[in-house]
């Protein structure tokens, strides 16, 4: 009983995005593409062109209609209490399958403590390696807030001001969350190490 996970309904998921799908969150969403696919896979997206024709609109299309449709992805409402944040979550998986798929894997480093880093050639253990942190940081009644901007905050080290902008959250705020996240950091760097993956 301790696992059970807390899932929406999809009749909770449909009014949720009904909800939260707003020109200002959709603008968000491109805004966060836009910067995930330079950050994460160094790529200057071409809004002519897309990705291989594949727009970032048709990603976040993809995306919403991942949550909504039958059999689709869960909203875990235990990890994310804001639609929003479940959003962005399926999104990125969505973008980083859409690289992976139409584009020559890169070669990505994953590093969270200074000086210390794990080389990686697949974007599929990037992307293990980012949900093995986001459950030990769940363990660590981590907040949402925290959870969505450990990936682009910590191991990706963007601008506080692009995080500003890219989330809505002051900057006072966001100097906050980082001095939460780094208290945590030292135990996520344990866990990796048991797993095997630091250096």
């Amino acid at each position: 009983m301790a696992n059970r996970r807390d899932i929406a309904t999809s009749d909770e998921i449909c009014k949720a995005i009904q909800e939260a799908i707003t020109p200002d969150f959709f603008e968000s969403l491109v805004k966060h593409s836009l910067k995930r696919l330079s950050v994460v896979f160094n790529i200057k997206y071409n809004f002519e062109r897309g990705i291989r024709g594949i727009t970032i609109e048709d990603m976040i299309q993809e995306t919403l209609e991942s949550l909504l449709k039958a059999g689709g992805r869960n909203w875990y409402k235990d990890k994310f209490d804001d639609i929003r944040t479940q959003i962005i979550s399926c999104l990125d998986s969505v973008i980083s399958n859409t690289v992976s798929t139409h584009l020559e894997k890169d070669k990505n480093t994953f590093e969270i403590f200074e000086n210390e880093e794990i080389e990686i050639t697949e974007n599929e253990e990037y992307e293990q390696l980012v949900d093995i942190c986001i459950e030990e940081l769940k363990k660590l009644d981590s907040t949402d807030e925290e959870i969505l901007l450990f990936e682009p905050y910590i191991i990706q080290e963007m601008k506080r001001q692009d995080l500003s902008d890219l989330f809505g959250i002051s900057l006072s705020e966001l100097t906050n969350i980082k001095k939460r996240l780094d208290r945590k950091l030292p135990l996520l760097k344990m866990k990796l190490k048991q797993l095997g993956y630091e250096k």
